[in-house]
């Protein structure tokens, strides 16, 4: 996932360490995310669609039919949010205005399909039916779907991806064979950032399953904070 240079560059440093630290909190509700969905809804994940892809071809694996329907909900909901983000935030103007819209279209709608997330799963625990568990992994696949677009729109550092690494850690191994520094410490952080995640998100589902999706949702709310514009609108200090 290529980074934005220009958007972040043209702010105020502590802006930047703001977004940086966004990104990575980002990395960690995608891993809560993701662990949250394989261990309470089905055995699919909602960030990582290389896996659901793969999932999908296991056709000897217990409950196939299920896993093929919830895996390819998960990946129509994120492809179709994708590219409906993408839309809602093409050919920005200004700077400011790129910052703006990915704040305005992607931050939060992303952060309140998540809370949507957490209500379903506090009325209906566990969401046993195929429709209950379908709806909860379309929508969250939704919201990580419009996570991944606002992290490459915010982002001042090429490879940070917040729902999967294996981008992340070519461009951490590429740029660590060609001693470049730039962007190392938060490409890093986010990829610890996300088994740290799926260990809080198990610790929490064991703990008391109702709280399964909240890990995920209290990070991003977190990032959220970090990146709310500043004053006059511009994103920056």
């Amino acid at each position: 996932m290529t980074g934005t240079p220009e958007l972040v560059q043209s702010t105020h440093p502590g802006r930047v360490r703001r977004i940086h630290l966004a990104l990575v909190l980002l990395s960690f509700s995608a891993g809560a995310a993701d662990a949250f969905a394989f261990l309470a809804l089905g055995g699919i994940f909602t960030a990582n669609m290389t896996g659901n892809l793969i999932l999908s071809g296991m056709f000897t694996r217990p409950q196939f039919a299920l896993t093929l329907l919830t895996a390819g909900v998960a990946i129509v909901s994120f492809v179709g949010v994708l590219y409906t983000a993408f839309r809602l935030t093409r050919a920005p103007t200004t700077v400011s205005a790129t910052a703006r819209r990915a704040f305005r279209r992607l931050v939060l709608p992303s952060v309140a399909v998540q809370a949507v997330v957490v209500v379903i799963w506090m009325v209906l625990p566990g969401a046993d039916s195929t429709v209950e568990r379908c709806v909860v992994i379309a929508l969250s696949a939704a919201a990580l779907a419009l996570q991944t677009v606002a992290a490459k729109k915010l982002s001042d550092v090429d490879g940070v991806t917040t729902t999967y690494v294996t981008g992340t850690l070519t461009t951490t191994m590429q740029d660590l064979a060609l001693r470049a520094a730039h962007g190392q410490g938060v490409r890093v952080l986010s990829v610890l950032a996300l088994p740290v995640g799926a260990v809080c998100a198990t610790a929490a589902l064991a703990l008391a399953p109702v709280l399964g999706p909240v890990v995920a949702w209290v990070a991003a709310l977190l990032a959220t904070g970090l990146l709310i514009p500043g004053p006059g609108s511009d994103f920056g200090e």
